[in-house]
């Protein structure tokens, strides 16, 4: 399968018969101000699972791919997977979709003949992405005080006393 430019994540909605149907495509990482493209800078998988109940159509959609991520303790670069879903239910049931289009519930007018992936494939990368992202469990992190890699040699800063307010807290212990 040759990946796609992000831009023609589509789905005909003529290619969708009653019930389930399966879709799989590779893409380009998308490019935009954002900079995506500098933090997935490998294929994006995509699968969709699209139930046609009548005239609409509920998109289970699915992305894995690989970034290059900044480590919150150390600040090196690091690999990691991420995996994404999310679900959209696209109805020409007015009522349903409300009068904005951004919500999990979308329009169909009259003449869509195809479904955009392009927005939920990124709603799901940024959803995949961990709030802190960490290159390992063990990363030991920066010296507060002078910055050096942890991880990479033992610093001679000396180690601050602590204030003796503090000390009752160190002889706390926990089950």
């Amino acid at each position: 399968m040759s990946p796609l430019a992000f831009n023609e994540l589509r789905i005909p909605l003529s290619s969708v018969k009653e019930g389930v149907t399966e879709f799989a495509f590779q893409a380009e990482p998308p490019v935009d101000e954002a900079g995506w493209g500098r933090i997935f800078t490998g294929k994006i998988d995509v699968t969709v699972r699209v139930n046609r109940m009548g005239d609409e159509y509920l998109f289970d959609l699915k992305v894995k791919a690989e970034g290059t991520f900044v480590c919150d303790r150390c600040g090196e670069d690091f690999q990691y997977g991420v995996e994404g879903r999310v679900r959209t239910l696209w109805t020409h049931e007015l009522d349903k979709a409300g009068e904005e289009t951004d919500d999990d519930v979308r329009l169909l007018t009259p003449s869509t003949h195809e479904i955009p992936l392009e927005r939920d494939v990124v709603d799901a990368l940024i959803l995949a992405i961990p709030a802190k992202t960490v290159c390992r469990e063990s990363c030991r992190g920066l010296c507060a005080r002078c910055g050096a890699n942890l991880n990479e040699k033992q610093c001679d800063c000396q180690k601050q006393d602590t204030d003796s307010r503090w000390q009752g807290l160190g002889e706390l212990k926990f089950e």
